[in-house]
């Protein structure tokens, strides 16, 4: 078992990769390799469960949790959804990009804004066609 403290922490230009794929400007390929062994996360196809279609998503974190992390604001869930709506992103980008910010420790809601921006990310990541 690896105590927390014992993590590596993020660099700097992990760090930035993750505050641009928070405004869009960095894709998931751009994250899963500039984080190769310190975040890994997963996006199983839909398979058929005794409760309907499910899709599994995991995530796992080999880094110490940033002090500060990244803030998300209300902003940058307007901005994705303006994105969305302009056809710029398509809407398994949309969910991939909440899923991150859903499971990834480097990510902290704008305390202002905390149960909004949560409600907001989780309806994205489940509630949108990630196919």
């Amino acid at each position: 078992m690896t105590v927390e403290g014992e993590l590596p922490a993020l660099t700097p230009q992990q760090m930035e990769v993750l505050r641009r794929f928070a405004l869009l400007e960095a894709g998931i390929e751009e994250v899963r390799s500039s984080l190769a062994g310190s975040f890994d996360i997963n996006f199983e196809p839909e398979q058929q469960t005794a409760t309907g279609l499910s899709q599994w998503r995991t995530a796992t974190s080999h880094f110490r949790i940033p002090e500060p992390g990244i803030v998300i604001t209300r902003e940058h869930i307007a901005n994705a959804l303006e994105r969305k709506r302009f056809g710029l992103i398509a809407e398994r980008d949309l969910v991939v990009w909440a899923t991150v910010l859903l499971l990834n420790d480097a990510y902290v809601w704008d305390p202002a804004d905390e149960d909004l921006i949560a409600d907001w990310l989780n309806d994205i990541s489940l509630n949108l066609d990630a196919s």
